[in-house]
C-alpha cells in the first residue's frame, strides 16, 4: 500500500525565532493557502533564512525523501477545531522527537487525527 500525500505547500520563513532550548530554532512558515506551520528545529540540521521559499510536503509514506532535504518522523497528538470564526479552521500539534509541530489551517480536522504518524518534508526552493 502506498501512502498518502495529505499536504504539498509552498510556504515563506515568514520568522525564525531561538527556541528556550540551546541551539534550537522555531522556525515559521506562511502558505497563500492561509496555512501556517511553526517547527521547532535544531539550527544545524536545516539553514532556511527568512523570506525564503520552501515547499512543504507531509505525507503517510516516508518515500517522499527523495523530494526533500529534510525528512521528520511526527506523531500527532492533538487536533482542535479553532473556536472562532466560521471557516473550519483547524490547528494540529505533533511531535517530532519532543519537538514539537504547529499547523493551522482550513479543513486539517479532516484530515489528521491525534495518533497518526506522518512525515514531514522540507525542500529549499
Amino acid at each position: 500500500m502506498t501512502g498518502e500525500i495529505l499536504m504539498d505547500v509552498e510556504a515563506e520563513v515568514s520568522k525564525i525565532e531561538r527556541g528556550e532550548l540551546r541551539d534550537l530554532n522555531i522556525v515559521k512558515f506562511v502558505a497563500q493557502e492561509a496555512i501556517s506551520i511553526s517547527l521547532e528545529v535544531p539550527r544545524s540540521l536545516i539553514q532556511l533564512k527568512e523570506g525564503e521559499r520552501a515547499r512543504l510536503i507531509i505525507s503517510t509514506d516516508p518515500s517522499i525523501e527523495h523530494d526533500v532535504n529534510g525528512l521528520f518522523l511526527c506523531t500527532i497528538y492533538n487536533v482542535e477545531r479553532a473556536k472562532s470564526g466560521k471557516e473550519g479552521r483547524a490547528l494540529v500539534y505533533g511531535s517530532i522527537g519532543g519537538l514539537q509541530v504547529r499547523i493551522e489551517g482550513k479543513g486539517l480536522h479532516k484530515k489528521f487525527k491525534a495518533g497518526d504518524r506522518i512525515y514531514l518534508g522540507i525542500k529549499s526552493l
